[in-house]
């Protein structure tokens, strides 16, 4: 039988060792065992997100993490800029409108990432946020968040981003590019299965959790706070999600975190050269802005078609969300895709007849 090569854009592969770190006996997310793998989990990720601020672990997908940001930081009529350019920015849009928040889009075509001067024409003195998705994997794009945070560091604006299938895999330095607020989940670049997300917050987003007036128990930040001191969680956390994250973080710590964004960027142009000698396009307008952690490739009419073609070779690839579904089709390359994985997804598109 031909070995599945596993080029999803999330969950993703799960490599062996991780698998391995879940195959043990329950412990008490109250024990000491518990606490310590807890804290090991939060400092390295203080080192894959960029910061030296609390890493607060929540039992969610990335969807959760994104309300809970809402919840703990704004409070009703709230004036907020949204750059929209793909699902999953349109999808911060519509939860904040959801809690009442003063939503302005600031809209972009598919596949073109966020100008930043275009998005800083919408932000005044009033705007109390800026919500950046950092790769917006439903195009394949990725914005600059540096830029974002030089734009925005004299402000009082907040500015925060959804980096759920980019940290891991695209470099983020929260404190230094003057992020507010990152948050993740453990299904992408961090190898392992759903069921975690993580938040960090700077002392700014602090201030803001104090004079938030939406209700909230779950999602509290400050309460979660007060229990990551003793390295645990306010409920019953996903224990063994978190064993896999552990492992994940001490193989990406083995690689050493340049290495890793190295291997992403060298496999996703491998895949952008390979698309394009097959006679296939780019979906991203700008191959600058294409993510490395997934590549969205455009095939009008024949993306379907290609994905199930692909299956049929054991190569598993993601087809492309509405209203692009039936043309573009999207190539993982984030967490464990190796080089070889690339070639032999290469060697199987060449196969199908397009």
């Amino acid at each position: 039988m031909q070995k599945k090569v596993q080029m999803m854009v999330g969950p993703t592969a799960i490599p062996h060792r991780v698998l391995k770190a879940m195959n043990k006996e329950s412990i008490s997310h109250r024990s000491k065992e518990y606490s310590i793998v807890q804290e090991r989990v939060t400092e390295g990720l203080k080192k894959i997100f960029g910061t030296t601020q609390d890493v607060l672990l929540l039992t969610s997908s990335g969807t959760g993490a994104m309300e809970s940001v809402i919840q703990n930081c704004f409070s009703p009529n709230d004036e907020v800029v949204i750059p929209v350019m793909g699902n999953f920015s349109e999808q911060f849009a519509l939860i904040a409108e959801i809690y009442g928040l003063n939503v302005k889009r600031v809209k972009f075509e598919l596949g073109e990432a966020a100008n930043v001067d275009t998005v800083m024409k919408e932000v005044n003195p009033g705007t109390k946020a800026v919500f950046v998705v950092h790769n917006e994997s439903s195009t394949g794009v990725f914005n600059d968040l540096e830029a974002f945070g030089r734009a925005l560091k004299d402000t009082n604006t907040l500015l925060i981003t959804d980096s759920v299938s980019g940290l891991g895999g695209l470099e983020v330095k929260m404190d230094e590019w003057n992020i507010d607020i990152v948050l993740t989940s453990s299904q992408k670049s961090l190898m392992a299965p759903p069921g975690l997300a993580f938040v960090a917050l700077s002392e700014n987003a602090w201030g803001s959790v104090e004079n938030s007036k939406f209700p909230k128990y779950y999602f509290d930040y400050k309460k979660a706070k007060k229990f990551n001191e003793i390295n645990q969680t306010l409920t019953t956390p996903a224990v063994y999600t978190l064993f896999a994250v552990d492992e994940a973080v001490k193989m990406i710590m083995e690689e050493g975190l340049d290495n890793v964004y190295s291997r992403h960027r060298a496999n996703s142009k491998l895949v952008i050269k390979g698309i394009k000698e097959a006679g296939l396009k780019l979906f991203a307008k700008d191959e600058r802005f294409a993510s490395p952690t997934l590549t969205a490739v455009y095939a009008p009419r024949k993306a379907k078609y290609i994905v199930n073609e692909l299956a049929k070779k054991s190569i598993v690839v993601n087809g492309g969300l509405a209203p692009m579904d039936e043309d573009i089709f999207r190539v993982g390359t984030m967490g464990y895709v190796s080089e070889n994985d690339v070639i032999a997804f290469l060697s199987a598109i060449n196969q199908i007849k397009i």
